[in-house]
C-alpha cells in the first residue's frame, strides 16, 4: 500500500515549527474556552456560576471524598481552569501537528477521525469513572454536548487554517470508489 502525497502546491506548503505551535496554541484556548462558557452558562442558569470548575478543581487537589462538600473558591477554580487550558493546549497542538501532515498525506483524515473518537469516549469514560465520586452533580450529557462544541470550535478553526485539505478528503472519497 502506498501513501500518495497531495499535488497541489498550496496542499503541500509545509507548515513551519511556529505555525504549528501557533495554531495548535489557537485551537487548544478555542476548545478550553468553549468548554468553560457552555459550563458557565449552565451553571448561571441553575444559579451556581463557576460550580464545575469549582468541583472539579476539588476533586482534583483533594480528591472525591472532599468533591461531595463542593465549595466555589479561588484556588479550586484557577487550579483546574489552569488543568483544564493544558489538556486543551496539548490536545490543540496534536490536532495542529496531524493537519499540517494532512496537507501532505491525505490519509491523515483518517488518523484524526479516529483520534477524535478517542477523545470522546476517553473524557466520557473519564466522566463514568468519576461517577461514583460525583454523582448527580456533573451529569454526562453535559459533558459530552461541551465536547462535540468544543472539537467543532476546534476542527472548524483548523479547517479556516487549512482549506486545502477539504479537497484531499473529496479525493479520498473518489479515489476510493475507484
Amino acid at each position: 500500500m502506498t501513501v500518495e502525497r497531495a499535488s497541489d502546491s498550496a496542499a503541500a506548503r509545509a507548515a513551519t515549527t511556529s505555525d504549528i505551535l501557533l495554531d495548535g496554541l489557537f485551537t487548544g484556548m478555542i476548545g478550553a474556552l468553549v468548554v468553560a462558557v457552555w459550563f458557565l452558562v449552565l451553571d448561571s442558569i441553575a444559579g451556581r456560576p463557576l460550580y464545575t470548575p469549582a468541583l472539579l478543581g476539588t476533586l482534583l487537589l483533594h480528591g472525591g471524598e472532599a468533591a461531595r462538600q463542593t465549595v466555589v473558591a479561588p484556588l479550586e477554580i484557577a487550579a483546574y481552569t489552569a488543568f483544564h487550558f493544558v489538556v486543551f493546549i496539548l490536545v490543540g497542538l496534536t490536532l495542529s501537528w496531524m493537519m499540517s501532515l494532512f496537507e501532505r498525506f491525505p490519509i491523515m483524515f483518517f488518523v484524526i477521525l479516529v483520534m477524535f473518537v478517542c477523545l470522546q469516549l476517553a473524557f466520557f469514560g473519564l466522566n463514568v469513572a468519576l461517577g461514583a465520586q460525583l454523582m448527580g452533580q456533573l451529569s454526562a450529557w453535559s459533558v459530552v454536548i461541551a465536547n462535540v462544541l468544543a472539537a467543532a470550535g476546534m476542527v472548524f478553526y483548523q479547517w479556516k487554517r487549512h482549506p486545502s485539505v477539504l479537497k484531499s478528503v473529496e479525493k479520498l472519497w473518489q479515489d476510493s470508489e475507484t
